[in-house]
């Protein structure tokens, strides 16, 4: 999808990363002291969504960094580098989330929105798998399971 607006979210130090890597947020070309919400969202593998937000104030060049703003409300206040990601949650109660295929990244979608529209978007891919890890299924006699070998 493509936004016209000159809003950039940048996602460091990658795009992708292991499921566990903090990631660095931030957000350029917004208007000095514009407040807008950022929207996580995560669907695993049974269909469920989660999801978190929290509302931020650009500072005077019109950048938001989540490792230095803090989040003026939402699902979490106060400054919460992962907040996203760490305060998504299901619409039901005491829902956990779901990977089953380790080979396949979580895919969290991040958004600002501003007066109720999506004005920048990006992807987040979090792998469990490093590359070149090697994933060798087991059976012998009642055992079952998974043998992952590093590269």
């Amino acid at each position: 999808m493509h936004y016209t607006s000159g809003v950039t979210i940048r996602l460091l130090p990658s795009y992708k990363c292991s499921f566990e890597d903090p990631v660095h947020i931030t957000v350029s070309g917004l208007n000095a002291q514009q407040r807008v919400n950022l929207r996580s969202k995560l669907t695993d593998d049974t269909g469920r969504v989660f999801q978190a937000s929290a509302t931020y104030q650009a500072d005077d060049s019109g950048q938001v960094d989540l490792n230095r703003d803090p989040s003026l409300g939402g699902s979490f206040t106060g400054v919460e580098p992962m907040g996203l990601f760490w305060a998504l949650k299901a619409d039901i109660v005491a829902c956990k989330f779901t990977l089953t295929d380790v080979t396949r990244p979580a895919l969290v979608d991040i958004e600002v929105v501003s007066d109720d529209k999506v004005i920048a978007k990006v992807t987040n891919e979090r792998h469990c798998l490093a590359d070149g890890v090697r994933r060798t299924p087991i059976t012998e006699g009642r055992i079952r399971g998974t043998l992952f070998m590093p590269p």
